[in-house]
């Protein structure tokens, strides 16, 4: 074969190759990057920080539920149907708050009717400084660039997702997009879970000063804040989540108790100044005193999730400027007074 006919054989047969991974990708779009899911349609749901970005991107919404791994058992369809309106839930596990900031910009920047952002302000994520972050979102799926979206046609991860999700289609593996990230159903929520889960620290005999997480508290803060500010005309539905008393128990014996509550109060003192804010605290509630809705010291069960949900939207368990610095009072005497070592005998 003459040099110049095989060179054009194997260029015909590269791009040969190419085409047949494009169809691939255009049947089974594992990071939805050309395009969204429909309604009723399945996927395998196993990547949420490169996943996200397409979802944010091509998915039908004007509201968003946002958090960590505490709101992956919520389910979107719940504050569809409570609000009125569709609904998208973004979900990272152990996320930071510049995780959120990045998705929540685009979310903002492809759907300019977004008017609603419910977001479970985690204290886990509120006291820890973002320099501290392991993990990194793929910066070239959530920015505005599309050239350098090739990076995901020339990757060979795509591919070979791509690939598990078209031999997987029709197994257990499949969700549709309001089941995914769920994982309540392959957990089991008892209080023997929740000890098992649950590494009961040694007292350090040692104590945080009130303000030691402060500083930090004020640099997430000026992300959120930033949002708020910067829509005027959306509201903003924040809320602490039901830690369990394993947390409190947890946060007792390292010290650190005092100082958590400490930045709590700072930061709904903080985000009730503004009128698009409402703030909610499920902190101080009856399923956070019941260790059988818990499989871990934090993550509750789909029943509590539901229950926060609807509480939520009935605007329950508020707080507001008259009554915050009471019900902080009263989270903070209940921790302190709480007898931790019935949970164990």
């Amino acid at each position: 074969m003459k040099a110049k006919s095989f060179f054009v054989t194997v260029i015909a047969g590269v791009l040969a190759c190419f085409g047949v991974l494009i169809l691939l990708l255009s049947a089974e779009d594992p990071f939805f990057v050309l395009g969204g899911i429909g309604s009723g349609e399945t996927a395998r749901f196993d990547n949420q920080r490169y996943q996200m970005a397409g979802l944010i991107r091509h998915q039908e919404y004007s509201a968003v539920v946002m958090g960590t791994s505490l709101v992956a058992n919520y389910r979107a369809s719940w504050f569809t149907e409570g609000l009125g309106e569709e609904t998208l839930k973004i979900t990272f596990p152990d996320g930071w708050i510049s995780e959120f900031d990045t998705a929540l910009t685009l979310a903002f920047r492809t759907h300019p009717g977004l008017d609603k952002v419910y977001f479970c302000l985690d204290p886990n994520i509120l006291i820890r400084p973002d320099s501290e972050r392991t993990v990194e979102l793929p910066r070239y799926l959530y920015n505005q660039n599309p050239l350098d979206d090739v990076e995901y046609l020339l990757n060979a991860d795509t591919y070979q997702e791509a690939i598990r999700s078209f031999l997987r289609r029709g197994t257990a593996e499949m969700s549709t997009l309001d089941e995914a990230y769920v994982w309540d159903g392959t957990y089991k929520f008892s209080k023997a879970s929740a000890l098992a889960g649950y590494p009961r620290p040694e007292s350090s005999g040692t104590v945080l000063p009130d303000g030691f997480y402060l500083d930090t508290v004020d640099e997430n803060l000026d992300v959120v804040c930033g949002w708020i500010e910067a829509h005027p005309d959306v509201e903003f539905v924040l809320w602490f989540p039901p830690y369990s008393m394993l947390y409190w128990d947890k946060t007792t014996r390292e010290g650190t108790a005092d100082a958590i509550l400490t930045a709590v109060e700072h930061a709904a003192t903080r985000l009730l100044e503004y009128d698009n804010v409402a703030l909610h605290s499920f902190l101080y509630s009856r399923p956070a005193s019941d260790l059988n809705n818990y499989t871990d010291h934090i993550h509750c069960s789909g029943a509590v999730t539901r229950w926060v949900a609807r509480t939520l939207m009935e605007d329950g368990r508020r707080l507001t400027a008259e009554n915050c610095l009471q019900e902080m009072e009263g989270l903070r005497a209940f921790v302190h007074a709480y007898d931790y070592e019935a949970i164990f005998q």
